[in-house]
């Protein structure tokens, strides 16, 4: 085997190479991918890939995938029937017989006997550490762990039977119980000596019982907390709900201190064979709350415990916090290629019940943002200004308005070309907003698989005619607007990205009602944006996204080709193999 390294730096030094009468001899492997820097409309906003290049002879791969149906997603979208990976990064892809020309002595070989490999899934918005603190810290009560008030109230008896008196009882994952949230009454019959705090599964809504709120002196005359509410009975008492994260952080302080850097640590490691196993190559954590929390990614990252590739959102919260942020944060910063931070996330709105909107809606409140607009303003242009990308949780039509209000306010102080701020999920837009969307340049990573979830909830609250313009994905596409799918685990049940495909070809609630059926994709167009276009969000589509020479290899082999599944069959295909770095990091025993 050829004992040559080859990184990006010097992929091309192997010998001279033309593409397209222009001279490429020893090239940066990240310059490949800028013959042409326009984005084009295949891509969804990533430049356009490079042809194959012709390799020097004797090069020798460390693994080839032969036999297989290779799809790269470059601007063409060609397929291939082999790939050759060396020193964790793709050499070529090509026919069988060219492949296998750079198997050596002690190159891997193996046969995809047909299967369909592509790049690896990007998923854009989740909380990989919020999925890893159920079990060293939260009490799992997810659906179907929990489905009735009786099964929650036994969820914990059990709990609080194991923990001396006055401990803190922690659980995460409830929806709702004969349709409404869980109160105070429910859990103080069976959790008397013991604060209990429950998360619901969106993680902006909680509950705590009558033990947690005198802990924290929440009585009949405390007001709701600015840019949230506590739930009251008829009489005006503390009925136990928060709504928003500013009521659930005064519970959450009175346990902080249970976050322990083991806790932690357990956290980010623990779900990342979960996510390989499923396919997902790249997370990025949109909501790392707390210096604490980063600390713990950085050092995943410096100790080497990153089997997947990561990168984080700091969250900040409320505008005093903006002050030292980013020196506090770049004291503790640590950056590879597996762990990197992205940029801050501002939190406009809340829960869906909760969304900010123009009009009123029937859930629990449509008139609360969490941030006032000219704070929000203020830290984006501070933001903007030092160069940071900024992303927003946006569920509501004022809130998506008031963070592109920022966006806009941002460039206006400080025009700054290819900022790519975000938008996440985006429910609810206007036509002004969508417009506004793709001229400003912003990035939207939404979750159509979350209709399956909550479509008849929107439907209830927002009325028919509003609910038909949830989630318009097609729209987005249309206008040129990038677009990421990502799965925005634990908040959505489902950290696998075959159930967030699917849900972008089909959007059907759980009655078997279709939303917006004008809005569906293509199975084509909804994996390029769990790849390409995602890799695009997180400035990363010169090294990964695709499958083009010097690129990443991080690649996943189906165990059936999704290209040719429904929908429904999509929800429960598998995964293979899932390599990293051209290291495998998941194989399907």
């Amino acid at each position: 085997m050829c004992d040559q390294h080859l990184s990006r730096r010097d992929f091309l030094r192997l010998g001279a190479l033309t593409v397209g009468g222009i001279a490429l001899a020893g090239c940066r492997g990240d310059q490949i991918v800028k013959v042409t820097a326009t984005p084009s409309a295949t891509t969804q906003g990533a430049p356009a890939a490079q042809p194959v290049p012709t390799l020097a002879p004797g090069v020798f791969a460390d693994t080839l995938f032969v036999n297989g149906k290779i799809v790269t997603m470059d601007a063409s979208d060609s397929v291939a029937q082999a790939i050759a990976i060396k020193d964790g990064l793709i050499l070529r892809t090509g026919t069988t017989d060219a492949i296998r020309a750079h198997a050596g002595a002690n190159t891997k070989v193996i046969d995809l006997r047909g299967k369909t490999l592509t790049p690896g899934i990007i998923d854009t918005h989740n909380h990989l550490s919020v999925l890893g603190l159920v079990g060293p810290l939260y009490i799992d009560i997810n659906p179907p762990a929990v489905r009735t008030l009786a099964e929650l109230q036994a969820k914990i008896a059990e709990a609080v039977a194991k923990k001396p008196k006055g401990e803190w009882v922690i659980a995460q994952g409830f929806i709702s119980f004969e349709g409404r949230n869980p109160e105070k009454r429910d859990l103080d019959p069976v959790s008397p000596n013991h604060p209990v705090m429950l998360i619901n599964q969106g993680g902006h809504v909680g509950t705590v019982n009558s033990y947690a709120l005198k802990l924290a002196n929440v009585t009949a005359s405390t007001p709701n907390p600015k840019y949230g509410m506590f739930g009251r009975d008829a009489k005006g008492e503390p009925n136990g709900v928060l709504v928003n994260h500013s009521a659930m952080d005064i519970f959450r302080k009175l346990w902080a201190n249970l976050m322990t850097p083991q806790i932690y640590d357990a956290a980010i490691t623990s779900p990342q064979p979960k996510f390989a196993a499923v396919g997902v190559t790249t997370f990025c954590d949109n909501n790392a709350r707390g210096l604490d929390r980063m600390k713990a990614y950085f050092d995943a990252g410096r100790n080497h415990k990153m089997t997947i590739r990561g990168a984080i959102m700091n969250t900040i919260e409320y505008y005093p916090e903006l002050a030292g942020r980013a020196d506090k944060v770049k004291a503790m910063q640590y950056e590879d290629d597996y762990m990197r931070l992205r940029g801050y996330k501002f939190l406009v709105d809340g829960a869906v019940a909760a969304m900010h909107t123009h009009e009123p809606h029937k859930g629990m409140a449509w008139d609360i943002a969490t941030w006032e607009p000219r704070a929000l303003n203020e830290a984006v242009k501070t933001l903007h200004a030092a160069g940071f990308q900024c992303s927003f949780h946006v569920i509501g039509d004022a809130a998506v308005d008031m963070a592109l209000d920022a966006i806009e306010g941002a460039q206006k102080a400080n025009p700054r070309a290819d900022a790519r701020h975000r938008i996440e999920h985006a429910v609810l837009n206007t036509d002004r907003a969508l417009k506004r969307t793709k001229d400003l340049g912003v990035i939207v990573s939404t979750q159509p698989q979350g209709i399956r979830l909550l479509g008849d909830y929107f439907r209830e609250i927002l009325g028919e005619e509003r609910a038909k313009r949830i989630i318009p994905t097609r729209t987005w596409l249309d206008l040129g607007v990038p677009l990421c799918l990502s799965s925005d685990s634990p908040t959505l049940p489902w950290y696998s990205p075959q159930v967030t495909l699917a849900g972008a070809l089909a959007r059907v609630t759980g009655s078997n009602q279709v939303i917006a059926p004008d809005q569906c994709l293509t199975f084509k167009e909804a994996i390029r944006a769990h790849t390409v276009t995602s890799a695009y969000a997180l400035f990363q589509e010169k090294i990964k996204g695709s499958l083009e020479p010097g690129k990443m290899a991080d690649v996943i082999v189906w165990t059936e080709d999704p290209y040719a599944l429904a929908w429904q069959q999509l929800y429960n295909t598998t995964i293979e193999l899932t390599m990293v770095g051209g290291k495998v990091v998941y194989q399907k025993s």
